[in-house]
This record gives structure tokens, sequence and C-alpha cells, in this order.
């Protein structure tokens, strides 16, 4: 089975620059679009010629619950969240005849070094982890494996049937 690609998992994520549409950073901006949403799509463009060799495959995007609601104090983040939302919708329809499936996971706030970075600047971080936590109906942040069997089972041949999605993984925030 070496030599063929049967899965790509497009995570990648930066924050990028803080602000809003007044106070944002153009050449910033330009950037992080770049990291978040251009090369999910440069990794498509060489995946799917290789998948379709092999009669088909699974591709599942990183995205975000900022790419889906109000609320996120950067609108660059949930604006590249919510491009590769859009992204993962056109290339299930774009791949579907190929047998190359096509989904995202939207994660919340999830205990990842991303996350440590901002809890870092916290004067009370156990208060701001708390609230964070507290956010979710679920009543606490996520796990990196909790998002990761959410990737591996829409990688998986049992969601054979499910191109186009977008899977929160969320604890409830966007209920």
């Amino acid at each position: 089975l070496w030599g063929r690609v049967d899965i790509l998992v497009n995570n990648v994520g930066i924050s990028g620059p803080a602000g809003n549409a007044e106070g944002v950073d153009p050449e910033a901006w330009d950037y992080a679009m770049q990291v978040n949403v251009k090369s999910v799509m440069l990794m498509a463009k060489y995946a799917v010629p290789e998948m379709r060799k092999v009669g088909g495959g699974a591709i599942v995007n990183l995205s975000s619950v900022a790419g889906l609601r109000a609320g996120h104090p950067g609108l660059l983040y949930a604006t590249t969240k919510g491009a590769i939302v859009q992204m993962t919708r056109a290339m299930a329809g774009h791949h579907g005849a190929d047998n190359i499936r096509v989904n995202a996971v939207c994660p919340a706030v999830i205990d990842t070094p991303m996350l440590q970075a901002v809890v870092d600047l916290q004067q009370d971080q156990q208060a701001y982890l708390q609230q964070a936590g507290d956010e979710h109906p679920i009543g606490r942040i996520g796990t990196a494996e909790e998002v990761a069997f959410a990737v591996l089972m829409l990688a998986s041949d049992e969601a054979g049937f499910t191109t186009g999605a977008n899977l929160c993984v969320d604890g409830g925030i966007t209920a």
C-alpha cells in the first residue's frame, strides 16, 4: 500500500493578525490567508490526481466553529476557517464522481499548544480556562484526541457515504 495517497488531512492554522476590518494589518492578512487557506487548496491540488489514480480517497480539512458563527475577536481567523468550510463543500461537489470524499472537522476550544499560547498571556490562567470550559454546554474544553477521533472517522471507510459535511467537535457550543 505504500506509494499511494488514500487520505489527506489538512490540519493547518495560525491565529493570524488580530483585529476587525478597520484594524487588521493587510500584509499580515495576506500571509495568514496563504497559510490557512491557500495551503489547503494546494495540498488538494496535488493529492486529488493521486487519489483518482487509485479509485478514490478521503480528504479531511480542519476548520473551526469560528468559521461557522459570530463572536471570534479576529476577523482573519474566522474568515479563513469559514473559507475552509465552503471549500470543503465545493470540493465535495467537484470530486464526488471520482469517489473522493471531502469533509471538515470544526473544533471549538481544544487543549492544544495554540490554546496554551493564549492562556500564557492571561493574568489569571485558571479562571480563563474555567470560563472557556463553561462556555461549552458540555462544561469543559475539548482534547486533541477527541478531534483526532473525528478525523479518523471521516477518513475511514465507515464514512463512505459522507461527503461535504462539517462535523462540529465543539461540546455543544454551536447547538
